[in-house]
């Protein structure tokens, strides 16, 4: 499955990294690596708060949909959000 179907308080092993060189590296960089397991603590819209045990990383939903996971569990307790996205209404003036 992909990081974009973990939903809050699931445990996930990375398995493996898709698409171009461009985004592996980015993705590297980060600090991410095939083997580590992250804990999702939050969802907010196009975003993912990830934990493990040292670190929390923010991944958006663009880099998330190119790394493959595997779901090891669920966190039985989970203090965690899952917020979708709201669309502002402008308001223009008085009316």
């Amino acid at each position: 499955m992909l990081l974009i179907d973990a939903k809050c308080g699931d445990k996930v092993k990375i398995e493996d990294f898709l698409g171009e060189d461009a985004i592996i590296k980015k993705i590297e960089a980060m600090g991410l690596r095939k083997g580590d397991v992250f804990e999702v603590l939050r969802v907010w819209g196009r975003n993912f708060l990830l934990k493990n045990e040292t670190s929390k990383v923010v991944i958006s939903f663009d880099v998330a949909k190119n790394i493959m996971v595997e779901l090891l569990g669920k966190v039985v307790n989970p203090e965690c959000e899952c917020k979708p996205c709201k669309k502002k209404k402008h308001r223009w003036g008085w009316f």
